[in-house]
């Protein structure tokens, strides 16, 4: 239909008779019905009948209307997998279509409001569909997000909101979308009113009551340019620490070389033991354990190198970073020292699956073994940094070792060698699932103000779990336990907890927790540790992954 005819007929009414109208509840045709009427006497549903019509008609007229400027004959109905829509001859049409307009010319959109109004429901059904699949073949060129979960096996891959290929000539890049969230009531009833440390100092021990968001993380991930050049970008924070609360950010690009080995650098866990490496929604309970707090590195800046062999039964993450916890200083960090750590772990029966628990029910045993270790010559970090996870070095009674008068009267550590050995186990089997790591750390070389009483320290520990699914996916009871122990005294929790798989996916988890702690080393305030405490924890958590 030429352009011009469309607009001045578009301009006219045409008295219809509401006798001639097919009157479904919502049918497109009602439109004709509302050509002749004001519209404030219109119902709502004439008004949405009539919008869908008037789209109807835009469509096909939009179609007609690039035929003709591109002086092409209009699609044929395979173009649209669809019979065409079969329009009555022009002798069969009221008077009204063969009338003219001012210039001469038939008005082609009062034929084409006649057609759509006056023909039969199977018609007007066809038309619609015809309209529907022109919309769909519309929107189908446009990339639409989906949703990877996870398995059994693997964690979810999250929202994949773009993935372009090269192989249809499209610029290289994906990205998709996934996190956590993890709120907690937690409360600490104690068993001491105080505690004092090795520098003498007399320090309290406060009950707690809290509700937070214990943690939160929204992650990137993905590659550009090649599909080789990886990268994950992820914004962590937690609402535990207050005015302190704060988003940092974590993640790590990379060249993929292959499966045996990612080389890539950014700010990453230092993989100084087994349960630090595995992420934390995978734990058996509420969150990793006192011992592991207590010995673990930090997060830090630094070049890894990750991969694994032998058909995917040995894994290793190794590499160099600033140091054990070296994200508070930065750029304006003391002395050109590095931390060296790495971890490895053996899976000779199959693959391991995310974290210790059997919620699978595994018809095969499958067993882990691995070791870490770390070796950096560390300067004295008097508090923690910004990010949530980060610890500082203790003593095994929960003294900071850089506390003024920790290691002797007056005495003040200025710099110090940190050395880190762990060994770990785990085995699963038909909803039982065991898992076991011992530490052993050596701080040596103090150099510093003052007299040091010890020119080494050395200190152990282990922890361990045993959990049962006695409900396949669904409900599982576990225990726990760990301890440290030194030179300056010995600390350790117990207890245990269950765990609720919502709809039967690790994907969604409900933990309550009940744990006793006796002279605890450790402190962060992501855990339930406070250094120098005694009592019991009770926590209830629900973790969403997505």
């Amino acid at each position: 239909m030429p352009i011009q005819h469309a607009h001045r007929a578009s301009e006219r009414r045409l008295p219809l008779p509401l006798g001639e109208v097919h009157e479904g509840a919502g049918h497109p045709l009602r439109l004709a019905t509302t050509l002749s009427r004001p519209a404030a006497s219109l119902s709502q549903g004439e008004r949405r009948s009539g919008t869908l019509a008037g789209f109807s008609i835009f469509i096909l007229a939009s179609v007609a209307a690039a035929a003709l400027a591109h002086d092409l004959p209009a699609p044929p109905s395979a173009a649209f997998d669809v019979p065409r829509v079969a329009f009555p001859e022009d002798d069969h049409l009221p008077e009204a279509v063969h009338e003219e307009d001012e210039s001469g010319a038939v008005v082609e959109a009062q034929l084409l409001e006649e057609a759509l109004t006056h023909k039969d429901p199977a018609q007007a059904a066809e038309l619609e569909a015809l309209v529907e699949r022109e919309v769909e073949a519309r929107l189908g060129g446009i990339p639409r997000p989906r949703y990877i979960p996870a398995t059994d096996l693997a964690p979810p891959q999250g929202l994949i909101l773009l993935q372009n290929s090269p192989r249809r000539g499209e610029f290289p890049f994906g990205m998709a979308l996934s996190g956590y969230l993890q709120p907690r009531w937690f409360e600490f009833a104690r068993s001491a009113t105080g505690w004092t440390d090795a520098a003498d100092v007399p320090r309290p021990i406060n009950n707690i009551n809290t509700f937070n968001i214990n943690r939160f993380l929204l992650s990137f991930t993905g590659h550009v340019l090649d599909e080789r050049l990886l990268y994950r970008f992820a914004l962590f924070g937690t609402t535990n620490v207050g005015i302190r609360s704060g988003v940092v950010p974590i993640g790590m690009a990379g060249w993929k070389f292959s499966d045996a080995a990612l080389v890539g650098c950014g700010m990453t866990p230092v993989p100084g033991t087994r349960e630090w490496v595995d992420p934390q929604p995978w734990t058996i309970g509420v969150d990793r354990s006192m011992a592991n707090t207590f010995f673990r590195p930090g997060f830090s800046p630094g070049v890894a190198a990750i991969g694994s062999l032998f058909d995917d039964t040995l894994h290793y993450e190794a590499g160099v970073w600033n140091a054990i916890d070296g994200g508070t200083t930065g750029v304006l960090r003391r002395g050109t020292s590095m931390a060296w750590a790495g971890n490895t772990w053996w899976e000779p029966w199959g693959p391991f699956g995310l974290g210790p628990s059997d919620m699978e029910h595994h018809d095969d045993a499958v067993v882990r073994l691995g070791t870490s270790g770390v070796y950096a010559l560390t300067n004295a970090q008097p508090i923690p940094g910004n990010n949530p996870e980060d610890t500082i070095v203790r003593l095994s009674d929960g003294t900071p070792i850089t506390e003024t008068g920790a290691l002797g009267p007056g005495s003040e550590l200025d710099q110090y060698v940190y050395q880190l050995a762990s060994v770990d186990a785990a085995w699963k089997w038909r909803g039982v699932g065991l898992f076991c790591e011992y530490y052993l750390r050596t701080l040596n070389n103090f150099e510093g103000q003052g007299t040091f009483e010890r020119s080494s320290i050395f200190d152990h520990g282990g922890m361990g779990y045993l959990s049962w699914c006695f409900v396949p996916r669904t409900y599982e009871a576990y225990a726990r336990s760990s301890v440290v122990t030194g030179p300056y005294g010995t600390g350790q929790e117990y207890g245990g907890g269950l765990n609720w798989y919502l709809k039967r996916s690790r994907q969604a988890r409900l933990t309550l927790e009940a744990l006793h702690m006796t002279r605890n080393p450790a402190q962060n305030f992501l855990y339930p540790y406070r250094a120098g405490y005694s009592g019991t924890a009770i926590q209830t958590q629900l973790l969403v992954v997505f």
